[in-house]
């Protein structure tokens, strides 16, 4: 009777583990943003203290103290079918008690050939109806 429950306990656990699947949803996140962290492959995340800190790691920002920071960083992915574009900036206040920081992260495939017109409907091949579109993934 043990071996009957031991193999249905086995089973149960083999099925279930079959049910959780890794999502990819907004899987570019992972990619990171300047040099230095990306170079540390995002082991920077306890010791970010510039303007990338908005990204990394927010209570990093604590320690920008210049008048101004900006970080701008441009990748291509997949043969330079993506393009993945980053922008920051870091103000510190003039009080000395925060800091406001706004980052952009783009990642997006352009140019890409819309075709739904190409064929009209008496069955001719229109090419001038082509046109380039974009498809931009933005965080949620």
């Amino acid at each position: 009777m043990l071996k009957k429950y031991l193999l249905l306990v086995v089973a149960f656990s083999a099925w279930s583990s079959m049910a959780q699947q890794r999502k990819y949803v907004n899987e570019f996140l992972n990619l990171g943003v300047g040099a230095r962290g990306m170079g540390m492959a995002g082991a920077q995340v306890a010791t970010v203290d510039d303007v990338t800190s908005a990204f990394w790691n927010p209570a990093g920002l604590r320690y920008v103290k210049n008048d101004f920071q900006i970080g701008l960083m441009h990748s291509e992915y997949f043969s330079s079918i993506a393009k993945y574009d980053y922008l920051g900036a870091a103000l510190p206040m003039k009080n000395k008690k925060g800091v406001l920081a706004v980052s952009l992260i783009r990642f997006a495939i352009d140019d890409i050939p819309y075709t739904l017109n190409l064929i009209q409907p008496d069955g001719t091949v229109d090419y001038s109806k082509i046109k380039a579109i974009s498809a931009l993934i933005m965080p949620a």
